[in-house]
């Protein structure tokens, strides 16, 4: 795989990753979490070392409530795709 060195900025602090991910799609998400952490910081007033920590939390919170909508999504689209396939035979 390609690996690329990006820069991303959090914070105001500056670092360096390589990763095999699109350096744009990097960017993306490094503008996402330095949003989010941002507005933790403000809102909180927490310390620099608590912000990290209370971010992963506020972002492990989204993914989860995500997946969940996902899944019920899905169940959703399953159970229209069935009742649509018995109408269908009918």
């Amino acid at each position: 795989m390609n690996k690329n060195k990006v820069s991303i900025r959090l914070m105001g602090h500056e670092y360096a990753l390589v990763t095999d991910q699109n350096p744009d799609d990097v960017q993306r998400i490094a503008r996402y979490v330095d949003r989010k952490m941002r507005e933790i910081a403000i809102v909180t007033r927490a310390g620099d070392t608590l912000v990290p920590v209370l971010t992963s939390m506020t972002l492990a919170e989204e993914l989860f409530r995500a997946q969940d909508e996902n899944t019920r999504l899905k169940r959703e689209l399953a159970a229209l795709t069935q009742k649509a396939g018995g109408e269908a035979k009918e």
